[in-house]
């Protein structure tokens, strides 16, 4: 009478895009739309992506797929500052790299086990 009723499924679905959207902010990534964005790159969509997280000496030992995609030929010459994180969101052939602070490792950590599934609980209780 008022408006449309949602669905448990829809309600869940707004909640983790809530969720999702509050952990991008806080580990200084931005998320307008259901995409991710970022100055110079272009957005991609939230659903269906995946997020690696890796410290910068960890990342400056080896040349990723990601940075040659990102920077061609020139990657081998680039140098990873080892005092940030460095977040890929992946989404099919769509590839985002953003440097992050490390102190903010925790929150970056939390958008990918967010974005990922990996500690998902409440479609575990929702399956019994």
């Amino acid at each position: 009478m008022f408006g449309s009723r949602k669905t448990d499924a829809e309600k869940a679905a707004a909640r983790r895009t809530r969720q999702i959207t509050a952990a991008a902010a806080s580990a200084g990534l931005t998320v307008i739309g259901g995409k991710f964005r970022a100055p110079n790159q272009e957005p991609i969509p939230v659903d269906g992506a995946t997020i690696t997280v890796e410290r910068g000496e960890d990342a400056g030992k080896r040349v990723t797929a990601t940075r040659v995609l990102l920077t061609g030929i020139f990657a081998l010459a680039l140098k990873k500052d080892r005092t940030q994180l460095f977040i890929t969101i992946e989404n099919g052939p769509q590839v985002m790299l953003c440097p992050v602070p490390v102190k903010k490792e925790p929150a970056a950590r939390v958008l990918a086990t967010i974005v990922n599934g990996t500690a998902d609980t409440t479609e575990a209780d929702t399956d019994e």
